[in-house]
């Protein structure tokens, strides 16, 4: 029995550290990640994509819930995402981009900024992302949604 008992106390304190550490380091200044208990260290603005409010606060909060289904949001509501992240980080804040997995919806928003960030077409951002944050899958609807977005961002810099 005491081992059992320590087995699941050692389990439980696993998983409390995968919840607590969900998250990967994009660039200097930009994480990404799942719902966490405490942001990344040094964390000044959070953008939480959940339907879930986070239970910490930050200096600066956003909270723009989706849905992560079809249909994708629009990309008026991408380009505020992406202006929110690009603002805090030329403020000098240390941004964290978050939905419940840290993998399709965060995924969405993290690409679609490298994109407009480096005139990067979907893929090249995409292939960077999962370079730190393997897990990275937009849902399909949200990869075409990126598609077009491509094509504003390779356009702003034509």
């Amino acid at each position: 029995m005491l081992i059992i008992g320590v087995a699941l106390v050692l389990f439980g304190l696993a998983a409390s550290d995968e919840r607590d550490f969900n998250y990967s380091l994009i660039e200097t200044g930009l994480y990404m990640g799942g719902d966490v208990a405490k942001p990344p260290p040094g964390t000044n603005a959070v953008l939480n994509l959940c339907g879930k409010k986070d239970l910490y606060s930050c200096e600066i909060h956003a909270w723009e819930s989706i849905r992560d289904t079809d249909p994708a949001p629009d990309l008026a509501w991408l380009r505020r995402q992406v202006e929110f992240i690009e603002a805090r980080r030329k403020a000098g804040d240390t941004v964290y981009v978050h939905c419940r997995n840290g993998v399709s919806r965060s995924g969405l928003v993290v690409v679609a900024y490298e994109m407009y960030k480096h005139n990067w077409t979907r893929d090249e951002a995409l292939k960077f992302v999962r370079s730190k944050r393997p897990i990275t899958r937009p849902n399909p609807a949200f990869m075409k949604r990126l598609l077009e977005w491509e094509q504003l961002v390779l356009k702003r810099s034509a």
